[in-house]
Parts: structure tokens; sequence; C-alpha cells
């Protein structure tokens, strides 16, 4: 019994961790299977007008008449779809919007993980310096800025050594 109750946990564990989503159910149900970068990129052609779900990092927003144009590092997938480092990228997301993408908001190095349709790859443009994939966007989720934690002061800061401030002091330094 103990074991059933074990493995059902696991499996609980397991579903919420795969489970959990940024994009909508839309995007998910039409999204290819996890692909190598590299494939999407030598492969644009066969893999036109499909949907993907992809993250990186911002490098550059413009916005334009039509709509808006991103640039950002590639960078695999982790858990819950947040981008893994950008040490790991194989290349550049060249992504447009049909709509304003304010660049104040997206600015440099902000993760991304978004949503869209396949239009091309640098595999089309012999001349490219980078190897990127091209694609029109449906949907974009930009993660929140991650900021690191104080280190615990208990065990780093001076306050329990000598010197003590007056306040600090333990109570068999006072009566010394």
């Amino acid at each position: 019994m103990k074991i059933l109750g074990l493995l059902t946990g696991g499996l609980l564990v397991i579903s919420l961790i795969t489970g959990c989503s940024v994009m909508s159910q839309n995007i998910q149900d039409e999204a290819l299977p996890s692909l190598p970068f590299k494939d999407l990129i030598n492969h644009a052609d066969q893999y036109k007008g499909q949907t993907a779900i992809l993250g990186g990092y911002v490098v550059s927003v413009e916005n334009l008449k039509q709509g808006s144009r991103m640039v950002a590092v590639q960078a695999p997938l982790g858990v819950g779809e947040r981008p893994k480092s950008k040490d790991l990228s194989q290349g550049r997301l060249i992504l447009t919007f049909k709509g304003f993408i304010d660049p104040e908001v997206f600015t440099r190095d902000r993760q991304i993980t978004v949503g869209g349709s396949i239009t091309g790859s640098s595999a089309d443009n012999p001349g490219a310096t980078y190897p990127y994939l091209a694609v029109q966007v449906e949907e974009i989720h930009l993660w929140p800025v991650e900021k690191p934690l104080p280190p615990d002061p208990f065990w780093y800061d001076d306050y329990w050594y000598p010197p003590y401030p007056w306040w600090g002091r333990p109570y068999w330094h006072h009566h010394r």
C-alpha cells in the first residue's frame, strides 16, 4: 500500500512539472513536438506554417508600421517552458508580431517564451550571418526578472562575532 502511495505521488509530481505551460491549450495542441533547434533551422521549409513553442532572451525590439519585429537569442526550454541559459543557444529567433511590442518592457536579456508559426530560417537565406528561425508570433510570455536572494544574515553577518554593536551583545558580554 505504501508503494502505491509513493508511485501515485511521484506520478502526480511528474504530471505537475511536465503539465505546466505558459502557452494556451490551443498553442500546445497545435505545436510540433520538441525538436532540436538545428533541425528546425535546417528543415524550416518542411515545417513552414506549423506551430512551435520556443524560448530565448530579447536582443532588440523594432516597431514598424505593419507590426513589430523582435530578435532574440534562442535558448532551450526548461521546466514550465522557461528558457534555460543562453549559453546553450544554437542561434537566433526573428519574431514578428501583428501589434505593438513595447521596447521599454521587452528590454534586452529578458526571458521570453513564444508560440507561433514558422515562416522561414537562415537556410532560406544563404547570405545570413548567423543561424536563425523566423516565427510569426501568436502568443508571447514575458518571464519576471529573477532577483537573487540576499545572504542569510544569521550565517553571513558579523552580528554574532566581536565587536558587537552595543545593543547586540549577548548577555554575558554586558556583565563582565
